[in-house]
């Protein structure tokens, strides 16, 4: 499964690049406003977080990234749950997908461009959501999982424990 997010990943990038290298603008409407391909170099981070310090900025985001991946493969070696294992999976993927755009290119490629709901709260509004990559996607899900793992199965499975014990 790694290996099949990781090249989805991949490949879908190099298209973009191409795709848009050859293009007269950045955005391709796809589903007219509500979904586009928009080509997009991320120098920073995820939901647009740029601290905006340069050549330092994709040095910290390359040691993040490792410290990350490290963390993970720890984790997912600890845990034989299948729900488990497959958040890590994909969040793992994600990483490195994201990694390997940071290490040739110096930033990453986004190119899923989703109208969002007009969110308001206070000053702050949104009505695209940030423009984001299989990867960024890869990442989401499976922390999402992940959270549905610990809250849930993990959880009801020491309750369990617990009570057989008593």
């Amino acid at each position: 499964m790694f290996i099949i997010f990781l090249a989805l990943d991949q490949i879908s990038k190099i298209s973009i690049r191409h795709l848009f290298s050859h293009a007269h603008s950045d955005t391709l409407p796809i589903l007219g406003n509500f979904f586009r391909l928009t080509f997009v170099e991320n120098q920073g981070a995820v939901f647009g977080i740029n601290p905006q310090l340069g050549q330092l900025t994709n040095i910290i985001l390359l040691v993040l990234h490792i410290v990350a991946i490290v963390i993970i493969i720890f984790l997912f070696r600890r845990n034989t749950h299948p729900l488990a294992r497959f958040s890590f999976t994909l969040i793992l993927s994600g990483a490195f997908g994201n990694l390997i755009d940071r290490i040739f290119l110096g930033k990453v490629t986004d190119f899923l461009d989703v109208e969002f709901f007009n969110i308001t709260i206070g000053k702050w509004h949104i009505d695209r959501w940030y423009v984001f990559n299989i990867a960024d996607s890869c990442i989401v899900v499976g922390v999402i999982l992940l959270i549905i793992y610990y809250l849930f199965v993990e959880n009801s499975a020491k309750q369990e424990e617990i009570l057989e014990k008593e």
